[in-house]
C-alpha cells in the first residue's frame, strides 16, 4: 500500500544515477500519487503527478524498493544546538509558505500555484524565488518544517583534500605556503624523530629545520652550526595541524608511549569480562606476582624475601577458587601447577595444613572449568599440555596485555592493598623504589612464611564473602531470582548452568605433573639414579621380569620439589603411587636437585681418590708380588730333590706341627725372645715372618704326635 510520506529507491538505469522518491500525497481514490525527486539537494524538482499503479508494478517487478531509513534524517532531525542556532531563520520562511503548503493538491498545480505565490509577493514583499526555494525545501525533506533549516551539514567537501591557492585564515607575521615538498618533509621528521625517537612535537619541528631548512652556516668550536630562517619553513603550528590532522588520537599516543601501552591506556573501555560467559566454570583467569611484603625464616629474624602468589579466578562469580605462594620465582612447578591443583581440589584438607579448620561450605571450590586464560609466562610451556587431557582449555593473552584478564590484574591490587593496611609495620612494601630515608622493609619484617600463607588463605575466604565492586554488571536474571552480590551466592546460584566438572585426585596430579620415561629393572623402576616399587609391582612380578604389561620402560609423573613418589598409569587407566625402595628411603622427602647433588658428590669422590686408588693398589701388588717370590724361591730349595711321595708323606705331619706353631704364637699370653734370649713386651700384631723353634721343642711335638696316632690305631 502506498502511503504519504514513503520513499523509494529507484536504482540506475542504463548508466544514470540512482534516483529517491518521495511520496508527499495521494488522491482519495488512489490511482494517482504526487511525488518529490528528493535525489540531489542542490538541483531540487517541483513534484510531479505518478500513477499508482505504475509505482505497484514496479515494486513487484523489484525495480523500485521501498526504503526502511530516512535518508536526510541530520536536517530533519537535528539537535537541539543547530535547532537553537538556526531556528530564526526556518520560522521567517515557514511564515511565507504555512497557508498556502495546505492547499493541497492545488499547490501541486503550476497555473495554481502561481496564483498563491503572487498572492504572497503581495503580502510580505519578497521576490518570487524565495517563496519557490521554500517550497522545494519544504517538499524535498518530506513537508517537514525543518527542511527550511540553512542545511550547513552539506558544506564543504567531506572526504577530499582542498587545494589551497593562498595560505587561508588571518595572514600572520608567518605567511609560508605549505607544498608536497612539506608534506614529504614532515612525514619523514614524523618517522624518524616522533615514531623512532619518541621526540615531542616541538622538538620534531627542530630537528624539520635543522635538516631540510637550513642554509649554509657558520663554523663555531670546530662544527658547522646551520643558520635557519624561520618565515622561510613551516611553523610549528602547521607541523602541529597536519601531524594532529594525518594521524588519529591513539595512533598518536602509540608515537609518545609505545604500541602496547597505547593498548593497555587508551583504548575503548565498550566490552566486560563475564558478558559473554553463562555461569561458574565458564572462564578461569590465572596469574601470579611478588607479594608487597618481606617474610622472614623459621628463626623469626632472617628476612627471607618476597614470597610470588598465583591465584585462580573465576570471572563469572569472582570468586577465588585456588592460590599458592612460594619463596622461588614463578614457574610452572613452584606456582601455577600448585595454585590449579589447589583450586580442582578440597580445601578442607589444605586449610589444615596451616591449622584453619573449615567446613566445605565455607570454600566451596573443588572444581574444572571449561578454559583457562593466562598470559604468556608458565602456561605457555610443555607442561600444561595434560590440562587439555582433563577437558580444559588453554588460552594465552599476548604479551604486555594485562588489561585482557583484568579480573585477576584487579585482584592483585585488592591483596596487596591489604598487605600494606594490616602489615604496614611488620615488612610490607609499599613503594617498588624506595627512595634515599625511606625504611628498608628488611629491617621490620617479622612474619614467616607460613603465617603469610595464614593471612592468604583468610583473606580468601573473607573476599569470598564479601559484596562484589559497584560496576559489577547484574543481570535480569539476578535480579528476577535475588541473587545475593557476592562471590559464594553468585557461585552457588550459578552452579545450576552444570559448566563445572571434576576428575580423580590422582588423574589431576598425574595431568598436571611434568612426565618423563623411567626403566623398569630387577632393583626396581629405575628413574634418576632412584629405585620405586610398589606392593601390585612385586605382586604381579614386574621386577622379577624387568617390564610393566610387557614394556621394559614406563612413563612417570614426578613432582621435583619431592623425591618420595611417583605415579604410573597403567593400561586400565589406574595410577599407581610407587615409593622409593628400602635401599633408597634415606633419600625421602628430598627434593631431586638435593638427590642429584649427593650422586654429584659421590662421583666425584670417586674422580678425586682414582689416582690415590691406583697407587694403593700398586703399592700392594708390588709388596704381595716380592713375597710371593721369596717364599716361591725358598720352597723350590726346600724341595730339591725330594719326590712326590715323600712331600705327600710330609704334609700332614709338617700342617699339625704348622698349625699348632701358629696357635701358640697367636695366643694373648705369648712373649717374643730376641735372639740372644731377652724377653720383649707383647706385641698386638703377629710377625708372619718364617722362623724356626728351638730342636727340643719340636723333637717334643713330633713325639707327641706319634703317641695320639697310637692311641688311635693310626
Amino acid at each position: 500500500m502506498i502511503l504519504e510520506g514513503s520513499v523509494y529507491h529507484l536504482p540506475s538505469l542504463n548508466g544514470s544515477n540512482d534516483h529517491i522518491l518521495r511520496v508527499l500525497w495521494c488522491s482519495e481514490d488512489r490511482s494517482q500519487i504526487i511525488v518529490m525527486n528528493a535525489t540531489n539537494s542542490k538541483q531540487m524538482e517541483f513534484p510531479f503527478i505518478m500513477s499508482t499503479e505504475q509505482l505497484i508494478s514496479d515494486l513487484q517487478q523489484k525495480k523500485v524498493s521501498k526504503l526502511d531509513h530516512e535518508p536526510d534524517q541530520q536536517i530533519m532531525y537535528p539537535t537541539d544546538e543547530y535547532l537553537t542556532k538556526y531556528v530564526e531563520g526556518r520560522d521567517a520562511k515557514w511564515e511565507l509558505i504555512k497557508e498556502i503548503v495546505q492547499m493541497e493538491p492545488e499547490i501541486y498545480d503550476p497555473k495554481a500555484r502561481w496564483q498563491l505565490i503572487k498572492s504572497v509577493m503581495e503580502k510580505f514583499k519578497v521576490k518570487e524565488n524565495v517563496i519557490y526555494d521554500a517550497l522545494k525545501r519544504y517538499w524535498f525533506y518530506g513537508k517537514n518544517i525543518n527542511g527550511l533549516l540553512n542545511n550547513y551539514h552539506e558544506c564543504g567537501l567531506k572526504g577530499e583534500e582542498r587545494e589551497y591557492i593562498k595560505r587561508p585564515g588571518k595572514r600572520g607575521p608567518n605567511v609560508y605556503q605549505l607544498t608536497e615538498s612539506d608534506i614529504s618533509n614532515f612525514q619523514d621528521t614524523v618517522n624518524k624523530y616522533i615514531i623512532e625517537g619518541r621526540l615531542n612535537i616541538r622538538d620534531a619541528h627542530q630537528q624539520l629545520l635543522e635538516n631540510y631548512y637550513k642554509k649554509p652556516g657558520y663554523r663555531t668550536r670546530g662544527a658547522l652550526v646551520p643558520i635557519i630562517v624561520e618565515k622561510d619553513a613551516p611553523s610549528e603550528r602547521q607541523f602541529r595541524y597536519w601531524y594532529n590532522k594525518e594521524y588519529p588520537f591513539k595512533t598518536r599516543k602509540a608515537h609518545k608511549v609505545g604500541r602496547r601501552n597505547a593498548e593497555k591506556d587508551f583504548r575503548a573501555l565498550l566490552n566486560s569480562n563475564s558478558v559473554y560467559l553463562e555461569g561458574p566454570g565458564a572462564l578461569y583467569q590465572i596469574d601470579s606476582t611478588p607479594s608487597d611484603v618481606e617474610v622472614v625464616a623459621i628463626d623469626g629474624r632472617t628476612p627471607i624475601g618476597r614470597p610470588t602468589t598465583f591465584i585462580v579466578k573465576d570471572v563469572f562469580s569472582r570468586k577465588v577458587v585456588g592460590y599458592s605462594s612460594s619463596l622461588k620465582h614463578a614457574s610452572w612447578i613452584e606456582g601455577a601447577m600448585m595454585a590449579l591443583e589447589n583450586a580442582s581440589t578440597n580445601k578442607v584438607e589444605y586449610c589444615k595444613r596451616f591449622n584453619i579448620l573449615i567446613n566445605e561450605e565455607d570454600w566451596p571450590a573443588a572444581n574444572l572449568p571449561r578454559e583457562i586464560v593466562a598470559d604468556r609466562g608458565e602456561m605457555k610451556s610443555k607442561y600444561p599440555n595434560g590440562i587439555v587431557s582433563l577437558g580444559v582449555r588453554i588460552a594465552n593473552t599476548p604479551s604486555y596485555r594485562p588489561e585482557l584478564k583484568a579480573v585477576i590484574e584487579q585482584h592483585f591490587r585488592i591483596k596487596n592493598d591489604m598487605i600494606k593496611r594490616i602489615l604496614g609495620k611488620a615488612g610490607a612494601i609499599t613503594k617498588e623504589k624506595r627512595d634515599p630515608g625511606d625504611p628498608n622493609p628488611s629491617d621490620t619484617a617479622a612474619i614467616t612464611f607460613d603465617t603469610f600463607n595464614r593471612i592468604m588463605i583468610e583473606h580468601i575466604l573473607a573476599f569470598n564473602k564479601m559484596s562484589l565492586p559497584r560496576e559489577f554488571l547484574v543481570t535480569p536474571e539476578m535480579f528476577k531470582e535475588n541473587v545475593e552480590l557476592t562471590p559464594n551466592s553468585l557461585w552457588e546460584w550459578g552452579k545450576k548452568r552444570m559448566l563445572l566438572h571434576e576428575r580423580p585426585t590422582s588423574t589431576i596430579h598425574y595431568a598436571l605433573l611434568p612426565k618423563e620415561t623411567a626403566k623398569v629393572t630387577r632393583f626396581g623402576i629405575e628413574f634418576k639414579k632412584l629405585c620405586y616399587s610398589c606392593e601390585i609391582g612385586e605382586e604381579k612380578g614386574w621386577f622379577d621380569s624387568e617390564c610393566i604389561e610387557g614394556n621394559s620402560s614406563v612413563t612417570i609423573a614426578f613432582d621435583s620439589r619431592n623425591c618420595s613418589q611417583i605415579i604410573i598409569q597403567l593400561q586400565d587407566a589406574s595410577f599407581i603411587y610407587c615409593r622409593l625402595t628400602p635401599k633408597y628411603q634415606e633419600y625421602e622427602n628430598l627434593c631431586f636437585e638435593d638427590v642429584k647433588a649427593i650422586f654429584e658428590f659421590r662421583s666425584q669422590q670417586y674422580k678425586n681418590n682414582s689416582n690415590s686408588d691406583k697407587q694403593t693398589k700398586a703399592e700392594f701388588n708390588a709388596i704381595t708380588s716380592n713375597l710371593i717370590k721369596e717364599d716361591v724361591k725358598l720352597t723350590k730349595a726346600e724341595n730339591l730333590g725330594k719326590s712326590k711321595s715323600e712331600l705327600k708323606t710330609r704334609k700332614r705331619d709338617k700342617r699339625v706341627s704348622e698349625a699348632m706353631n701358629r696357635s701358640s704364637q697367636a695366643a694373648l699370653t705369648s712373649v717374643v725372645k730376641n735372639s740372644d734370649n731377652h724377653v720383649t713386651e707383647a706385641v698386638e700384631t703377629i710377625n708372619v715372618e718364617k722362623y724356626e723353634l728351638s730342636n727340643n721343642m719340636n723333637d717334643f711335638l713330633k713325639n707327641k704326635y706319634k703317641s695320639m696316632k697310637k692311641e688311635i690305631g693310626l
